[in-house]
């Protein structure tokens, strides 16, 4: 009887925790590097970049500073003679707001505490029903008193709706994409460009960031060029578009809600620093040891989640852009090569990927398993070449 019960207990425990799981979020850090005339950054070899942080300092998940980053933190204070800027950004993805996740409404505003973010990003997928607007108003105004920047996702045009699964293993077998969007899109852009976002759907900006912000030293102005897609996963991206401070620009930046190769190659050929992304949701449900299962894209399965580089043509056939049935032709990356005013268009063709594991699930599957939710801290430091 005991042995009974004692399984029984197991069962039960294995069943709720990805319940659990799904409200356990926590914030990751990656130290990263840029060289000078490289494109693309370097991941600092830090056994703490990239894994889950699990020492938290309050019920929100917000993690303490770990070894690793405080090794990182010495590091660059010894060499803050060299040191020609650092840059501190959050990013947020796939948060799925809706009336009944109150609790991930408070966490995200409760990230508006840290006084180290220089630059919010926000990747798409911000709705599950219509009732999120409300919910995401209270999520992100807070941080609205920082720069950011936002790209969408199909989850910002069109509500969750209940779908097996197993449909993520068969695309050919997918429901058919609506056509006539059913949330409140154009009230929610507003929201955000008039708190000082840039929309970056289709779209570029460029902004002088002062950086390290907050921090008591002389803060450096950071130049950023911006550029970024519409969500490819529905084919709304178009062609990359580059501002004109693009080749001169202390950090190139983009972003897009799926990471899909086709949008990849063209930020790897005008040579992206770095390009940001969510929806995989990392696999959500992965297996322990192995990682993610399904990350419904045209990517590897490598490349579900973190930080990765990329390197252009790395699939073969990309999946082309298919929208309202028409289907597009590929990209000339060449000719996009040649607009990106590159000093040495040999460096092109790499760029540097944060895929995030996202905030949110659907509330039809309110289950995440070795895949936590996550809001993501990216520390960029530039040193001055003569070191």
């Amino acid at each position: 009887m005991r042995k009974r019960s004692i399984l029984g207990g197991l069962a039960l425990s294995a069943a709720v925790y990805p319940f659990v799981e799904a409200r356990s979020p926590q914030l990751r850090r990656y130290q990263l590097h840029k060289t000078p005339g490289i494109p693309g950054l370097e991941l600092e070899e830090n056994p703490s970049a990239g894994r889950n942080l699990t020492n938290f300092s309050n019920e929100y998940g917000h993690s303490q500073q770990t070894p690793g980053s405080q090794e990182s933190a010495a590091k660059a204070d010894n060499q803050q003679t060299n040191l020609a800027w650092q840059l501190r950004i959050l990013h947020l993805s796939d948060l799925h707001l809706w009336s009944g996740n109150k609790w991930l409404t408070k966490y995200v505003a409760s990230l508006a505490e840290f006084t180290e973010i220089d630059f919010v990003a926000l990747t798409g997928d911000n709705f599950c029903d219509a009732s999120g607007l409300d919910m995401l108003r209270r999520a992100l105004t807070p941080l609205l008193k920082l720069p950011g920047a936002f790209v969408f996702g199909s989850n910002d045009y069109y509500s969750g709706q209940f779908k097996v699964p197993l449909h993520y293993f068969f695309p050919e077998k997918k429901p058919k994409l609506r056509r006539v969007p059913d949330l409140p899109t154009t009230e929610f852009r507003n929201f955000l460009i008039s708190g000082g976002w840039n929309d970056l759907n289709n779209q570029v900006a460029t902004l002088e960031v002062t950086s390290p912000a907050r921090q008591g030293r002389l803060a450096q102005q950071v130049l950023v060029a911006l550029s970024g897609t519409d969500d490819p996963h529905i084919g709304r991206d178009e062609a990359v578009q580059l501002p004109n401070t693009w080749g001169k620009a202390d950090l190139r930046l983009a972003l897009t809600h799926a990471p899909y190769a086709r949008v990849l190659d063209q930020y790897a050929a005008c040579a992206a620093d770095l390009v940001l992304a969510g929806h995989t949701h990392g696999g959500q449900v992965c297996l322990p040891g192995y990682g993610a299962l399904v990350n419904n894209t045209d990517l590897p399965l490598a490349y579900s989640g973190g930080i990765c580089s990329w390197q252009m043509g790395t699939v073969e056939n990309p999946a082309p852009r298919v929208r309202l049935g028409r289907t597009y032709p590929p990209v000339d990356l060449q000719r996009l090569t040649a607009q990106a005013g590159i000093l040495n268009p040999a460096t092109t063709g790499k760029t540097t990927v944060h895929i995030s594991r996202g905030l949110g699930t659907s509330k039809f599957t309110p289950v995440r398993l070795a895949c936590p939710p996550e809001a993501t801290i990216l520390t960029i430091s530039a040193f001055s070449e003569n070191k």
